[in-house]
């Protein structure tokens, strides 16, 4: 019989249910010996997670829900708590079926208070996930980051200079690209493995898997030392090496071959002890803090300690990123989790493999899903077969390893595919190397001579690289220009290269200045065509640059572009967490035969949880994520996506995107005017000088915005060529009065294109001059222009070609600019031209307010009266403009208020 009840016992046994068959671990109505009860008892893994439900979403209901999980918690029955409410109208146990309820988790140290709770909607199908994820909130990832920073620093600093470089030596080609921190990072990890480690020894018998060759190398007394017991010794560095080598008496030879190498390497001194002492100890502390284990804390600090990390563009991705976007790639896949041939049939790749978060956040993702009843078998295949990963920096690889080895310390593991790759002249063959850009090898027009890939797998010596038929890649490649990535070289060797990169990329779909166009094709020629499917993060400048279009028209001939993912989060519009520029998740499927549309979600809220990362998936997946106040969404068609158009990711607001693309003017700026020289040209090739200095030039410097505040404005300083570039006199002698940006902070910028009183150049105004218009004078061209693109739809049409560098300060290039939308001069009728020029003559010297407050300036109202007067541009829809950039974060650099009333119509 049905119960109908106005409460939330029927709906807390429902809810255990789903959650049971969901493979989760759950009881309903657990009595407590106080004689209370936890509404639902979750055991995920070795913590406790306590559901605490009310019925219904009024304040009241939530403040109760929220009381009795952190009562919970203070009382020491659970580890975490989720508080939870179900809609008022769900009665019964079948409206939880296909329904959704509101939920927070609480923690030991983040228990906010109620005005402060952000409540996050969850689907009822989607909750076991947002469960599974609820211990990854215990614990202060970057406080613990910090610890182990601190350890590592100090733990270096225990050796000189000489005995640095001494140890560097000692370690050779294996240590290249690295300094003495680096290894200390490595040793923190190896400790950390062994902390895990130490909860089995007793369990665990050397040479007890019949993989393990008779002919060991390895040998001592069973069990090895503890951490603990190392650190209590005399000879602590010696303890440790016998510990990591009795373990590699079972396996893991992938992280404890390297720690002895490093203890090996490390100079027989008291520091040797005293270093180890501080990694040890930072380990413990770690790895004892409840729910350390979730965090990539090593690889938070890991990037740091890389020497060629921006020539290398290594990019370390936020656990709730990668969590996001692993759970956007596995929607659609095919995979029976009750099935072990079905579910360690996946193959998954990362090019770019890094410290591995993407690959330990998918390696988690099918253990937390699996349901064979062999979780153990499970994870051994996920080990040796499932995940491949490739990198260029062979430290980064034994941190995948280890990281890889921590989510199943328990099982044995060997034969892993991850494989550490030349960058640079290989000194086994004296051949110019890629990484793993190698494996286009074949695909190029000049590969007349193919050569096998080859790199040092991870426990074996160098050798071909094996590779298979993947069902994912997943992967935050990097994305460097040429002229960085090959500073690390000496000249004959970046010689070597640039031939290398011209052999391989001649004939492909992609730009040759980044090289990370490179892994889009080497994604789709590894991947299965009937299946396969990728995840990546990128820079927002792939969705906006004109060179990156020949890359968006291939992927889309060849992929269903499922998802565009770009962060609007004036905190964090970057989904990596050593990186300030604007960056978006791509999702990409097998390609159909119906038309398919591509998602684009605008996110107002960057997760910073993995468990709010679950819950902004299942808005997404849903097509709930507006409703749910994650941000805004929006389609793109086949045929634009076909177009390589995806500019509907500049604009948080969907109908700034439909106005800027459907009712600004046809023609561009780069059809009437010559822009140029670049700013950069002036900051580089010129110093400040006096006035009276030879070959001094009036400047504009960056963008003082009390000095430019004003349509018309004089320059603020003078400069001159720097003794080193004399050539760039000729740069200075183009100086011109009309000036528009190279980059621009808009929360305080007052004008967007200014003209000077006298010709200058500026370091972040780019010089322009009128082209040709006919009957009309220069001078009043470029007043017409500076009106027509400081008017609010001259705003928008510029802000549609910008690439975010920070949340608020986007750059201009100059293929941008010449994209910027204006009326075709010379087509205009003389006199509205002279009329604008007279309108410019009479608003040119008065101050205007900051683009977050345009739409109350009366310069800009009367600006923008002119324009809609004379070029019959629609007042209304000027005006919806106006407040529709007043509202847009990255205009006011704030986040964006949904409950706001918004002064706007939707635009047909």
């Amino acid at each position: 019989m049905e119960l109908t009840m106005a409460n939330e016992n029927p709906l807390n046994t429902r809810l255990c249910d789903i959650l049971v068959d969901s493979g989760i671990d759950a009881e309903a109505e657990v009595k407590q010996p106080d004689m209370s009860s936890i509404d639902v008892r979750c055991k995920i893994d070795d913590y406790v997670v306590a559901v605490e439900a009310e019925h219904g979403y009024s304040s009241a209901k939530k403040k109760e829900a929220i009381g009795d999980a952190d009562a919970k918690i203070k009382r020491g029955v659970c580890d975490v708590a989720i508080a939870l409410v179900y809609p008022d109208e769900y009665l019964s146990r079948r409206d939880l079926e296909d329904g959704e309820v509101q939920a927070t988790v609480r923690t030991p140290t983040y228990q906010p208070k109620f005005s402060s709770t952000r409540w996050r909607v969850i689907r009822t199908k989607d909750f076991a996930e947002y469960v599974r994820q609820a211990p990854k909130e215990l614990g202060a990832p970057h406080v613990l980051a910090h610890k182990a920073d601190t350890a590592i620093k100090i733990a270096a600093s225990r050796f000189s200079e000489l005995e640095a470089a001494s140890v560097l030596a000692e370690m050779g080609e294996a240590a290249k690209g690295t300094n003495l921190q680096g290894l200390m990072t490595d040793l923190l990890t190896a400790i950390m493995f062994q902390t895990k480690l130490d909860t089995i020894r007793h369990q665990t018998t050397p040479l007890n898997d019949a993989r393990t060759t008779e002919n060991t190398i390895y040998s001592g007394s069973w069990p090895p030392p503890s951490v603990r017991e190392c650190i209590s010794s005399d000879q602590i560095a010696e303890e440790f090496y016998d510990a990591h080598n009795l373990w590699l008496s079972v396996d893991y030879r992938q992280i404890f071959e390297w720690s002895c190498a490093i203890i090996g390497a490390l100079p027989a001194t008291p520091a040797r002890n005293t270093a180890l002492e501080i990694i040890a100890e930072a380990a413990l502390e770690i790895q004892s803090t409840t729910g350390s284990q979730h965090h990539d804390l090593v690889g938070i600090t890991f990037c740091q300690s890389i020497a060629s990390a921006k020539n290398d563009g290594s990019m370390y991705t936020t656990i709730p990123a990668a969590t996001l976007l692993v759970h956007l790639l596995f929607e659609s896949a095919d995979i029976d989790w009750r099935d072990y041939d079905s579910v360690t049939s996946i193959r998954i790749v990362d090019f770019a493999c890094g410290t591995g978060t993407l690959l330990i956040a998918a390696a988690n993702y099918i253990l937390q899903h699996e349901q064979t009843g062999e979780k153990d078998r499970v994870a051994q295949a996920l080990l040796e077969q499932v995940v491949y990963g490739f990198d260029i920096n062979n430290r980064a690889v034994f941190q995948t390893a280890t990281g890889l080895g921590m989510i199943a310390p328990g099982v044995a593991f060997r034969n892993m595919h991850l494989y550490s790759l030349v960058l640079g002249i290989d000194s086994q063959d004296d051949l110019p190397k890629l990484g793993s850009l190698e494996l286009l090898e074949g695909l190029s027009q000049l590969s007349f001579n193919p050569r096998p890939t080859t790199g040092t797998r991870i426990d074996s010596e160098p050798a071909p690289v094996e590779t298979d038929m993947f069902t994912m890649a997943i992967m935050n490649p990097p994305f460097t220009r040429g002229d960085i990535r090959h500073k690390q070289l000496d000249k004959h060797s970046e010689l070597k290269v640039r031939a290398r990169e011209r052999e391989l990329y001649t004939g492909l779909p992609m730009d040759q200045s980044s090289n990370a166009n490179g892994f889009f094709v080497l994604a789709e020629k590894h991947l299965d065509k009937e299946a396969g499917q990728v995840g990546f993060v990128v820079p927002t400048v792939t969705a906006t640059n004109p060179s990156a279009a020949p890359i968006r028209k291939y992927l889309a001939e060849r992929f269903h572009i499922k998802y565009l993912v770009v962060s609007y989060d004036p905190n964090r519009i970057f989904f990596s967490g050593n990186t300030t520029i604007g960056e978006m998740l791509v999702v990409l499927g097998p390609k159909g035969i119906s038309e398919e549309v591509t998602t684009v979600i605008k996110l107002a809220t960057n997760p910073s949880t993995a468990s709010d990362a679950v819950a902004c998936a299942s808005s997404i997946i849903n097509g709930t994520a507006t409703e749910h106040k994650w941000g805004m969404v929006d389609h793109i068609s086949s045929s634009d996506i076909a177009e390589g158009d995806w500019s509907k990711v500049q604009f948080f607001d969907n109908d700034l995107h439909r106005i800027a693309r459907d009712k600004l003017w046809n023609g561009n700026l780069g059809s009437q005017v010559l822009i140029g020289p670049l700013g950069s040209a002036i900051r580089t090739g010129t110093k400040e000088c006096d006035s009276k200095s030879v070959n001094a030039t009036p400047a504009l410097w960056n963008h003082n915005v009390q000095h430019c505040d004003s349509m018309l404005v004089a320059p603020d300083r003078y400069v001159q060529p720097k003794p080193s570039k004399p050539h760039a006199i000729n740069v200075l002698r183009r100086a011109t009065y009309l000036h528009l940006p190279e980059r621009i902070r808009l929360t305080t910028v007052k004008n967007t294109v200014c003209l000077t009183t006298v010709p200058a150049v500026g370091s972040a105004w780019e010089c322009a001059k009128i082209l040709a218009t006919g009957m009309l004078e220069p001078e009043d061209a470029e007043k017409a222009i500076v009106m027509i693109l400081n008017s609010t739809p001259g705003k928008l049409g510029m802000l549609l070609v910008r690439s975010n560098h920070s949340p608020s300060y986007p750059k201009f290039s100059k293929d941008g600019l010449e994209r910027i939308s204006l009326p075709r001069l010379s087509s205009l009728p003389l006199p509205i031209l002279e009329q604008l020029s007279n309108k410019y003559d009479e608003l040119a010297g008065l101050p205007r307010m900051s683009l977050p407050d345009a739409h109350r300036c009366p310069v800009q109202l009367a600006i923008d009266e002119a324009i809609c007067e004379h070029l019959s541009f629609d007042s209304e829809i000027c005006e919806i403009t106006r407040h529709l950039l007043a509202r847009e974060p990255m205009v006011t650099g704030k986040p964006y208020i949904f409950n706001s009333s918004p002064q706007s119509r939707m635009i047909e």
